[in-house]
């Protein structure tokens, strides 16, 4: 009878420990509860943006992996096409052909994947999303635009100093 007696002190000695313990761990949280919501916040945010940017990373190795069976595995099945007997021909230009294909939509899935990727980052950032949304073909005439306007402006600047020149 004393041992359960003890064991029951024991037990209510530790949970009132236990009960101190909590309480003062939530009297300090509630004193520092801001400051660490924004800590963890940002802390969350950097291992998102860490994140995304070994999915990134490790999407750009696969895109080089897949440029490169895009030339090699094709290659190999070709040479075997050259090789091989009339007979097993069909077979090899088959599986050349299954090849490509199958490495193109590999690496259109895994653009897709990093596009996806990038702009769910952008909206998470707050970032402009125009940039994405534009298209490559838009901003390379937006490009060639500026460039033609530099030009015709340096050689506005050359007619008018050799047109000064002249009249000296």
């Amino acid at each position: 009878m004393q041992d359960t007696g003890r064991n029951s002190n024991k037990d209510s000695n530790m949970d009132n420990d236990m009960n101190n313990n909590a309480n003062n761990n939530a009297n300090n949280n509630v004193n520092e509860q801001p400051l660490s919501d924004d800590k963890r916040l940002r802390e969350m945010y950097d291992k998102l943006v860490g994140y995304e940017k070994t999915i990134h990373e490790q999407n750009q190795k696969r895109i080089k992996i897949g440029l490169r069976c895009i030339y090699i595995i094709p290659l190999f099945f070709l040479v075997l096409l050259m090789i091989m007997p009339d007979s097993s021909k069909i077979i090899f230009l088959v599986l050349w052909i299954v090849s490509l294909f199958a490495i193109a939509v590999y690496l259109i899935g895994v653009e897709y994947v990093d596009y996806k990727l990038q702009e769910k980052m952008n909206e998470i950032s707050g970032s402009d999303a125009q940039n994405m949304s534009v298209s490559p073909v838009v901003q390379i005439e937006d490009r060639v635009q500026e460039i033609a306007e530099r030009v015709e402006q340096r050689f506005d600047t050359m007619q008018q100093s050799t047109g000064e020149d002249a009249e000296q």
